[in-house]
């Protein structure tokens, strides 16, 4: 029996919304019975707000009961959007509760199958094509058979997810690619700002959309990433889609290593000290991708010059600034003086790159001194023309180094090691 002095309706929606926030904590925290306790709390709430307003909201509220039941017995159970009507809304609906059933129903899930679907992307990227990152390629690749292999022990489990971190640059979403195209497995690209949206329950059903249309496409590697945007404090600043999102891939993470089908979830973020405990939970291995070693350096010039038509003249030592050629007296080709001078330089693999796309620029424009001129003329003209190249000139290649800086300083690289030793996996 409710009190005959009905409650301000903005309160007992804040009440429903807080009880739910606080069982999906004790969820995190894997306390089941709080959990359904305040599930029921959250029934109860969503009952007397009905009342107040005059609205059924009956199904709901025996839903919430049910979960409540579930969570108890410690069973998976589904996220559930917080976003009810409340406060002087005569809505009859929660715009989070699915009117389906009939057509309606089906035409959104298969919109919300669409939009997944435009997240898949072919890759034919390589580990070769990845320069250094051995240990972490060899990790990856363990982690993957073993979370595939079908008959083992019940004490033998891998995680089927993993955290990369590190400075931008460093070859994270190459790695994604090369697992996903290594275990010839459908590879889905998520970028999660594009999963969230104004209506309540949408952002989560989208989410729910991606992983099972992923398990319907298995073997899967679903790519999130940025995963910081979504993943600040809880307790912080983070707004209800974003939260709501959030909580739904916490409950898919769950329930990976429960499925028949093998999907693989790679997270990618550039400020890990943003994630809070529920998510860094998840990720039971988190892995630092540092800067490039000498080795990787050495690969990326290759990669984006001799590796992609062009050539080097000269001595390689003349292809480096005076004040770094005797970090580079022992090389033997040019590409190999460049890689341990952006190894000097604390360069990032997007800085090599930038490097040898100054340094061919500069060999094209020399070559092709009319080119500038071209841009003057039908340009539709000028993808029947092509390129004169010719050897890189040493006095191109030290320009490109004099006018390309390191993206990262000595304290963001120190902050990436810290967080790696209090929070990495090795």
């Amino acid at each position: 029996m409710y009190d005959s002095n009905p409650r301000d309706p903005d309160d007992v929606h804040r009440e429903y919304k807080d009880r739910l926030d606080a069982a999906e904590s004790a969820l995190d925290r894997g306390d089941h019975g709080r959990a359904a306790d305040h599930y029921r709390a959250a029934a109860d709430a969503r009952e007397q707000l009905g009342q107040i307003q005059g609205v059924d909201y009956s199904t709901r509220v025996q839903e919430l009961r049910r979960i409540a039941d579930r969570a108890e017995k410690g069973d998976r159970i589904e996220r559930v959007d917080n976003g009810a009507s409340g406060g002087n809304n005569n809505s009859h609906h929660d715009h989070d509760e699915d009117d389906a059933g009939g057509g309606e129903g089906d035409d959104r899930r298969s919109e919300f199958r669409e939009v997944i679907e435009s997240f898949i992307i072919d890759t034919d990227t390589t580990w070769d094509d990845i320069g250094g990152l051995e240990d972490t390629k060899t990790e990856l690749r363990q982690t993957i058979a073993l979370g595939a292999v079908g008959q083992k022990p019940h004490a033998v489990q891998e995680a089927q997810s993993a955290l990369l971190f590190g400075p931008p640059g460093t070859g994270k979403t190459l790695l994604a690619k090369a697992v996903a195209n290594e275990m010839n497995a459908t590879f889905f690209s998520v970028k999660l700002g594009s999963l969230l949206s104004k209506w309540y329950g949408e952002s989560s059903q989208k989410i729910t959309a991606l992983f099972d249309v992923a398990k319907e496409l298995s073997p899967s590697v679903i790519f999130l990433d940025e995963v910081d945007a979504l993943t600040t404090s809880r307790g912080g600043s983070s707004d209800d889609a974003s939260r709501r999102v959030l909580n739904t891939i916490l409950s898919e993470l769950s329930s990976l290593n429960n499925n028949e089908s093998f999907t693989f979830v790679l997270a990618n973020t550039n400020t890990p000290w943003d994630l809070d405990f529920a998510i860094r939970r998840r990720f039971p291995k988190r892995k630092l991708v540092p800067l490039p070693d000498v080795s990787a350096c050495t690969k990326i010039t290759c990669v984006h010059t001799t590796e992609g038509g062009v050539s080097f003249e000269g001595d390689p030592q003349a292809h480096v600034p005076s004040e770094l050629r005797p970090k580079v007296s022992r090389a033997s080709t040019v590409p190999e003086a460049i890689g341990q001078a952006c190894h000097e330089q604390g360069y990032t693999g997007s800085d090599i790159a930038a490097l040898a796309q100054r340094v061919t620029t500069r060999m094209v424009h020399r070559v092709n001194p009319g080119l500038a001129d071209k841009a003057d003329e039908n340009l539709t003209a000028l993808s029947d023309e092509s390129l004169e190249v010719a050897p890189i000139c040493p006095d191109e290649t030290r320009a490109a180094i004099n006018a390309t800086s390191a993206s990262l300083s000595q304290e963001d690289l120190t902050r990436f090691h810290e967080w790696d030793e209090q929070y990495g996996t090795g």
